[in-house]
């Protein structure tokens, strides 16, 4: 067989990679859009702040709608008290002013809720969720005594439960929400598994906190997972405007224009997520099929340079064999190009060249012959040795 009949028989070798690129919805190189690392302390905080300053308005807001004057606290000196060393650091201190003030006024929901606080102070998380939820019930609207009883058992992963108080809490009052809050809910409805909770969450978050980037990220993926992927386009364009650094945005982002078949673009994304090698299943994913298509349009040093640099971040396995077959007949494909360009131009500094191509060819065809054994069996025992021969003859001739 000669080199004009083995350029029509290499042409049918087709590749095809089937299955579509899928980012879990958790662990580092699972998140996908995972929310950012919710502040618990800070947002807890907050809430109590918060807290008791909606409490004091809506205890007038309801003596004004009754038409009296809100009646003298019996409480009020304790709960002061409580205050000052709260504001001291004493925790403890703190706490047995707000018992006091809660025996004197149990029916007060601010009483409930900063001695709630300060048994979140002393480690006592269970009989401080049950002081949050006296405060609820003593005044139901107020958001952030939901929020702090959703921060609370979310630091103990009770997630369904902390994921039902964020949604209270956004019921409530949904002007309250913000980055903070945002990534607390996120967080606690992934976390429970509700999928069409965190669907919505994301939704909010760029609606309402429109110049976040992690709801943009987050509705991206999520709507990929859907299937929705014009509007994840647009949303994960979004993000990329927000943050244009995000290593695990560059991911998902080099996903959604290999769905477009912008397929330098995705190459160029997925080159920019490398540098987190939590996410190099994702990246090579990309890489692989980018690759895979080059080789099909018979753009072979595209094809092979891709491959190469994807293979170099894939651990062994079925993906690294496949890697390895298709640059192997990238490889094989770039031959006869490289052999008839030395020879025209009897240009004998290709013969090195040559040689590794040739060998490589040999040992990556070899090492995934198990994927297409038929196919293998061909080039190694008929179109290689083919090429062989005629890269000898070229040798030859620059000797001559």
């Amino acid at each position: 067989m000669n080199l004009r009949q083995v350029r029509p028989c290499l042409a049918v070798f087709a590749v095809v990679v089937a299955g579509a690129i899928v980012l879990p919805a958790r662990g580092h190189a699972q998140q996908a859009a995972a929310p950012v690392a919710t502040d618990s302390a800070s947002l807890l905080e907050r809430a109590a702040t918060q807290g008791r300053l909606v409490a004091a308005r809506l205890d007038s807001a309801a003596a004004a709608q009754a038409g009296r004057r809100a009646p003298a606290d019996p409480s009020s000196t304790q709960y002061q008290n409580g205050l000052t060393q709260l504001q001291a650091g004493q925790c403890d201190a703190a706490y047995l002013m707000f018992r006091s003030a809660v025996t004197a006024n149990p029916n007060s929901a601010r009483n409930h809720g900063d001695l709630a606080y300060t048994l979140v102070c002393r480690q006592r998380l269970d009989d401080a969720a049950t002081e949050y939820a006296t405060a609820i019930r003593l005044q139901s609207a107020n958001p952030w005594y939901y929020v702090a009883l959703g921060v609370l058992r979310a630091n103990q992963q009770h997630w369904v439960e902390a994921s039902a108080n964020f949604e209270l809490a956004y019921a409530a009052d949904s002007t309250i929400l913000d980055p903070m809050l945002l990534a607390a809910a996120t967080q606690a409805a992934e976390r429970s598994g509700n999928e069409n909770q965190d669907f919505e969450w994301a939704e909010r978050g760029a609606a309402k906190v429109p110049n976040d980037p992690a709801p943009w990220l987050r509705l991206a993926t999520l709507l990929r997972t859907r299937g929705d992927t014009a509007r994840g386009y647009d949303a994960i364009r979004h993000f990329r405007a927000l943050d244009s650094q995000s290593k695990l945005g560059a991911a998902v982002y080099a996903l959604y224009l290999y769905d477009h078949g912008v397929y330098d673009s995705a190459v160029v994304m997925a080159r920019q997520a490398e540098g987190d090698t939590a996410l190099n299943p994702y990246t090579s994913a990309v890489l692989l099929r980018a690759g895979a298509h080059w080789l099909n349009s018979k753009q072979y040093d595209s094809a092979a340079t891709v491959l190469a640099e994807g293979r170099a971040i894939t651990p062994s396995g079925l993906a690294r064999m496949r890697y390895t077959y298709y640059l192997g007949l990238a490889d094989l494909m770039r031959i006869p190009t490289v052999l008839d360009a030395a020879t025209q131009h009897k240009d004998c500094s290709k013969a090195p060249l040559l040689d590794s191509l040739l060998t490589e060819v040999q040992h990556d065809i070899t090492d995934a012959a198990q994927l297409d054994s038929a196919q293998t069996s061909r080039i190694l025992g008929s179109y290689l040795p083919t090429l062989h021969d005629r890269v000898d003859s070229f040798k030859n001739s620059c000797h001559s």
